[in-house]
Formats: structure tokens, sequence, C-alpha cells
């Protein structure tokens, strides 16, 4: 092969690769729930463009998800460009519930959704101690919208077990998003309650699990989110690893409810019943979620 051949390979290689770089990385988001519907992030990155334009309905998870996203692309100095919703209704919530605290590109627009104002609007814990230090205000709110009392202390149990699993074990310099929705069901089509989402950016379940040497050979995500659900299974020496099993029990004991998972290349669905076998789907991941976003949809009255 000529000298002149090769360098035109080269070239040729050169210029595809530029052209491929140029291309911009897109997340396109689109109708309901669509970050925890959708299957999977690009896996280009970092992105360049965050596209809400057609959502048409959004849960505390999506708020969450979208706000540890974005703060972590903010953190490595690559924000994407946000498109807005084109429906008012849909950008107000955002608005409403606090999303424009982090993404700026919503803002100005609150005020005109006609959803139920936010059980607990996003919340960012810079620390382990951040949620406790808040409990004060956020136990009456919870009361007040949550009828039986049980169902109101089940709630808080779960949120603060998930909270204390976010903020200590996934703690990083991003910290922890939490947020609150009651629902009726006239909008969701599902049973009424409680649905929570909350985010971290920290190593994830997964990588958290590997710091213990019992579990540090197992290289699937989804099998150290299958364990992470069984007692005392936990990445440290302490004699822990009860909580996310105890968040299972409560959420269960509340009725029919849902828990999602995702967090390294790993995600966990879960669909809790009593008297009832636990129903688990896992299934891996084209991109690596950072740190662990979790849903939780809490029957509650």
């Amino acid at each position: 092969m000529s000298t002149l051949s090769v360098e035109a390979l080269v070239a040729s290689a050169t210029d595809s690769r530029s052209k491929f770089e140029s291309v911009p990385t897109v997340l396109r988001l689109a109708g309901r729930a669509p970050l925890l519907s959708r299957r999977d992030l690009p896996r280009r990155w970092p992105l360049d463009r965050i596209d809400l334009g057609e959502v048409t309905w959004v849960t505390p998870f999506d708020v969450v998800a979208m706000a540890s996203l974005c703060s972590r692309l903010e953190h490595e100095g690559s924000m994407p460009e946000i498109v807005p919703p084109s429906d008012p209704e849909v950008r107000a919530y955002m608005v409403d519930i606090g999303l424009d605290t982090v993404i700026g590109a919503l803002a100005g627009s609150g005020g005109g959704s006609t959803v139920e104002p936010p059980l607990i609007r996003l919340t960012h814990l810079a620390t382990s101690h951040a949620w406790d230090d808040l409990l004060n205000q956020i136990l009456p709110v919870v009361h007040g919208a949550i009828s039986d009392h049980d169902d109101a202390e089940r709630t808080m149990y779960i949120m603060s077990e998930l909270v204390d699993n976010a903020t200590t074990h996934g703690h990083s310099p991003l910290g922890t998003f939490v947020c609150a929705q009651r629902y009726t069901g006239s909008t969701s089509g599902r049973d009424p309650g409680i649905w929570v989402g909350i985010a971290d950016a920290g190593v994830g379940i997964p990588e958290h699990l590997r710091r213990n040497p019992k579990y540090s050979r197992i290289r699937s995500d989804i099998e150290l989110i299958r364990l992470a659900r069984q007692p005392g299974v936990t990445g440290t020496a302490d004699n822990r690893g009860w909580g996310l099993v105890e968040v299972f029990e409560k959420a269960t004991e509340a009725g029919p409810s849902d828990l999602l998972i995702r967090s390294g290349r790993g995600e966990g669905r879960f669909r809790l019943r009593e008297r009832t076998q636990l129903y688990a789907r896992y299934r891996q991941l084209r991109r690596r979620v950072a740190g662990a976003w979790v849903h939780a949809r809490i029957t509650a009255k």
C-alpha cells in the first residue's frame, strides 16, 4: 500500500470521526413520566441538549433525576442546553415543584399549574443531617395531607430510610435531591397515594456493596441490586443492611406499592402486595447511572 493511500485512509477516518463528534448528543424526553418510563440514557457523553419539548407529565422521580443529572453535568463544566416543555401546564408544574432552581431555563413560568401543590418541593440535601433538620417542617405537612395516621407514619419512615441511604452511602459533593407529590389518581390513573423521588450522584449501590470483601468479586450490577434488598447486606463493616429491607416491608404494609431503583448499570422494578409474592424485574442499563435514582409509589389515604 502506498504512503499516499495510507494518508488518505487516515484523513478519511479522521474526517468521519470529526463528523460524528460534531453531532450533538441529545436526550429527548417525551410523553408521560419520561425518565421513569424511559429505557436508557444516550451512550455518548456529555449531553449537549436535553429536549423536554414534548413532555406531558412528570413524576417526582423525573424531577429528581433531572436535577441530579443537570447538577452533575454542570459540575463537570458541560451544562447542556435545555429546551423547556411546550405544554405551559407541565412547565408551570416544574417551576412549582422547584426544578427551576436547578434548571434556569424553566424560570418565570410558575404559578399556573392546576395540579395539587407538591407535598415536598424539590429539596437539595448537602449532608446526611440535613433531612433531620427539616423533619419539623415536613412531618406536619405529611400528616396534614394523609388522613390515616399509620399511612402517614409509614410514608415518613420510607422517605427517611431512602434519604438516609442516599445521603450516607451515596454521599457526594453534589448532594441528594428529594421531592414528593400526593396524587388522587384522577390524572395518573393509579391508586391514590404518595409518589416519592430521591436521587444522589454518589458511588451508587453496586459500587458501595463492592467495598465489602464478601461482594467485591460480583461484577453484575443487577445482581448487587438484587442482593441489596436482603437483610444484612451492606458495603460497610458495620452491622447494617436493614434499611432497604424495612422500606420494602413498610411499602408492602401500605398496600399496593411500587419501587424502582436505578444505579450503576442495573435497574430493579418491584411490585409490593400483601400476601402476594414480591414481583421483581431486573435489567441492565445501556448507560451507567451515576449514584442512585429511586422511585417509590406508596398507597396512602
